[in-house]
């Protein structure tokens, strides 16, 4: 077995990751459930030898010594990103595919108030979900509305690079952290004084990194950032306990958006769909935030008294998948936080 066998599988199981460890078959993420290749069970022989095929012997030894990396493998016309790693003293991977295109917002069927949002010139827009809930995706597909509608420098700093955009109308600089960069905080550093427009932040994660961001941002740079957190409501407690009190007063005149956002398995078992919790940041949200008035119920009432405007809580969001028969009434249940909203039948 060589790994270009398994990269063709995936592509024709359409898969998003390949798990491959000592003691188990090939693994694959299909539409985010993990599906076993047959057996047999690699050895570490056979995890030695898959990588062999592609990877150099310079590489392997790192891997040997502790030290895991990246690697973009290409096979046809399919990119790949292969983390190489040790576990229990043995060889290991997990290999993702690059999409080769990137969904336009009306492909990935989200709510207009995406598109109105990518016409902002200044600001934060902050995606949040849990890992794998497709926030990256959504955040490149608004950066890519941008570069195919008007003329701008567009920079990103990410870790790992999850898509290639291609320059368009806009001239896009992607640079990887730990390969292009040392730090999120050296690549802004570095992108401030490069005349840019839009900046995408791979994650918000210490309180340098969320300082620069709201500067550039109040500066008049539009900027793109991700946490990890289920909510529109944790996002914004996280973020604010990455800030002293006088910068959440920057938080308040800088923010656009929070958009919370899970993926979903369709009723009709055809993929899965994006469901958001949208928070803008209008006078009355601006307000709550500069008076510290952000409690999860709060939040959820400025959102729902804000539907007009684009903003909709989770709930209403997979009220409404519901009610259009995107997803299961299972599903809906299983995920709404008031059961008792969802009509029976």
């Amino acid at each position: 077995m060589e790994l270009n066998s398994l990269l063709a599988e995936m592509t024709r199981r359409k898969a998003s990751d390949l798990h491959l460890a000592v003691g188990v078959p090939p693994i694959f993420r299909v539409d985010g459930a993990l599906v076993p290749a047959p057996p047999p069970n690699l050895m570490p022989e056979d995890v030695d030898a898959l990588l062999q095929t592609v990877l150099p012997k310079s590489k392997l030894a790192e891997a040997q010594e502790g030290r895991s990396f990246s690697v973009t493998l290409g096979y046809e016309d399919q990119t790949f990103r292969c983390q190489v790693f040790r576990e229990r003293g043995q060889l290991a991977a997990a290999v993702r595919i690059l999409p080769g295109r990137i969904p336009t917002l009306e492909e990935m069927h989200l709510p207009p108030v995406f598109e109105k949002l990518t016409q902002c010139r200044r600001g934060l827009i902050l995606l949040t979900g849990p890992s794998g809930s497709g926030k990256t995706t959504t955040v490149v597909s608004m950066l890519d509305q941008i570069n195919m509608t008007r003329s701008e420098r567009i920079y990103t700093l990410e870790d790992p690079l999850n898509y290639v955009i291609k320059s368009k109308l806009s001239l896009v600089t992607q640079r990887i952290v730990g390969e292009d960069v040392e730090s999120y905080e050296r690549g802004l550093m570095s992108v401030k004084d490069a005349d840019p427009d839009v900046v995408f932040i791979g994650e918000l994660r210490t309180p340098e990194t969320a300082r620069l961001a709201l500067e550039m941002a109040e500066a008049g740079v539009l900027v793109f950032s991700q946490m990890t957190a289920d909510t529109v409501a944790d996002a914004l407690a996280q973020l604010l306990g990455l800030l002293s009190e006088s910068r959440r007063q920057l938080l308040a005149r800088t923010l656009e958006a929070i958009i919370a956002q899970k993926l979903l398995v369709r009723a009709d078992r055809q993929g899965r769909a994006a469901a958001n919790e949208i928070l803008l940041n209008t006078p009355r949200t601006r307000q709550m935030i500069a008076d510290g008035q952000t409690q999860p119920n709060l939040l959820a009432l400025a959102m729902e008294a804000g539907q007009q405007l684009g903003m909709q809580t989770m709930d209403s969001a997979l009220l409404g998948f519901r009610a259009d028969g995107v997803i299961s009434r299972e599903t809906a249940q299983s995920h709404l936080t008031d059961k008792a909203r969802l009509p029976l039948g």
